[in-house]
């Protein structure tokens, strides 16, 4: 008797001939299971990315402030000879006379008693900046330390001489303490403007040095 796979001798389809697949519902639950597995992926993807754009934005803000902080300092320790005064470049400083409130947009350093060799910092109030200018022929462009300042008050953006109690000088004859303050905010994300003036995230530094062996008037 010839027998043929799949068949039972009774002539009934044994069960491993029968076929099988997914019911309607079945196959409605998997096509659910599947999109929601797929959107979390997307939603994870996406938070990541806006994450990380946080992430890096307070990084930039941070290490901009760190840099521009290092810098002034080094100067400002370096210093022998200081003036606080205004200008917009190293050119137009004008020092504030003695006797008058120590309170200015602008300090000029020297390193030495040669008044042609220096290095200025001023607040440019109008863009919002803070640069820095040394000396030199012909004089060469300002660098910029820090942007995005949203000192609310233009003289707020400004550099004070103070003795140690924290009062403004107007003495110029005794060197004190350089006081600087600095308010900016984030400038990567969100590309949507939220919170209050329009500011995603602020800070506030205010930064006080004093040179290490000053001299002259």
């Amino acid at each position: 008797m010839t027998h043929f796979p799949g068949i039972a001798r009774s002539g009934q389809p044994t069960p491993t001939s029968a076929r099988t697949g997914f019911t309607l519902v079945e196959l409605m639950v998997s096509m659910a299971i599947f999109s929601f597995a797929t959107l979390g992926l997307i939603s994870l993807h996406l938070f990541g990315q806006r994450y990380d754009e946080l992430v890096q934005s307070k990084l930039g803000a941070s290490d901009q402030s760190r840099r521009g902080f290092d810098k002034l300092t080094d100067d400002i320790r370096a210093a022998k000879i200081y003036e606080i005064g205004n200008g917009t470049a190293a050119n137009d400083f004008t020092a504030n006379a003695n006797g008058t409130s120590q309170v200015g947009n602008a300090v000029r350093l020297q390193m030495t008693t040669d008044a042609t060799k220096f290095i200025v910092y001023y607040f440019d109030t109008t863009a919002h900046k803070l640069y820095r200018q040394h000396s030199g022929s012909p004089l060469p462009a300002p660098t910029l330390i820090a942007s995005g300042l949203t000192n609310v008050m233009a003289n707020s953006m400004s550099f004070r001489a103070e003795n140690y109690r924290g009062v403004t000088q107007t003495d110029r004859t005794h060197k004190g303490v350089i006081s600087v303050l600095l308010e900016f905010a984030q400038y990567q994300y969100p590309l949507t403007q939220v919170g209050p003036g329009l500011r995603y995230d602020y800070y506030k530094l205010e930064f006080k040095a004093t040179p290490h062996v000053p001299d002259g008037p």
